[in-house]
């Protein structure tokens, strides 16, 4: 498998996020592009602000070989997915990450997915995990440290107009789950968006806070796997406010 970054094309994709909302990234201490590893953290509303600047912090300032684990639909239209690849991201199966990891790049997981790109009302900055554990268990294959990070800004550029749940809560559309091919398709409702009030975003600083690296060595039961987890996540939660009390200081 080849990755395919394209360095001055994510510089190019990223300036024009990085202009209007002047990002600030904190925890440089935590990254070594010496060191293979796991980034995880949360995933903003549509994901398409963020991620670019994020990447590009990673490979171009950093010079960290990260590849994106992204969601399979964007692989399915041909110019979006030639686009997509240009990041370095690849389609997030096991097997393709697998090959990833064995050929040493670091990881640019957001474990919600698609799902939790697609936020409804009341969901704003959650993490959406559902019951997902592979990511960790690749991590403990290949003995990457995990880098949490938390991604403050993404979740507030879009005011929801149109709440998904309207049509995923739906008795006719819970009929239509029942049927299994249909149920497959739209993902138990999950690919079904919210719509935003308007198209054009809101102006706001992003922050960035990367945290220290996780080991994974003294992970041996499926208890302390969940455990590891929750504490992940209590990492993530924890820098959002943070980087929110931050943004009130005017820091």
């Amino acid at each position: 498998m080849q990755v395919k970054h394209d360095g001055q094309w994510i510089r190019r994709l990223s300036a024009l996020s990085k202009l209007y909302f002047t990002p600030t990234f904190l925890g440089a201490e935590y990254i070594d592009a010496s060191r293979p590893a796991m980034y995880v953290g949360n995933h903003s509303m549509y994901g398409i602000f963020d991620s670019p600047m994020l990447i590009d912090y990673l490979y171009n300032e950093h010079k960290v070989a990260v590849v994106s684990i992204a969601d399979h639909s964007h692989f399915y239209v041909p110019l979006w997915r030639e686009a997509v690849k240009k990041f370095g991201a690849i389609d997030g199966t096991q097997h393709y990450v697998r090959t990833a990891m064995q050929q040493g790049y670091s990881i640019l997981v957001f474990p919600g997915g698609g799902r939790e790109v697609l936020k409804r009302k009341g969901e704003q900055y959650q993490l959406i995990w559902k019951q997902r554990y592979g990511f960790l268990k690749l991590a403990q294959e290949f003995n990457y440290d995990i880098v949490p990070f938390a991604a403050l800004g993404g979740d507030e550029v879009y005011e929801i107009g149109f709440d998904a749940n309207k049509i995923v809560q739906h008795k006719y559309f819970q009929t239509l789950l029942k049927v299994p091919q249909l149920k497959k398709l739209l993902r138990q409702g999950d690919v079904i968006p919210s719509l935003p009030k308007r198209l054009f975003p809101k102006r706001l600083p992003f922050y960035f806070q990367f945290m220290p690296r996780q080991s994974m060595a003294q992970v041996h039961t499926q208890e302390e796997l969940i455990a590891f987890r929750q504490s992940l996540q209590h990492h993530i939660y924890t820098g959002l406010a943070e980087l929110s009390v931050l943004r009130q200081q005017g820091q």
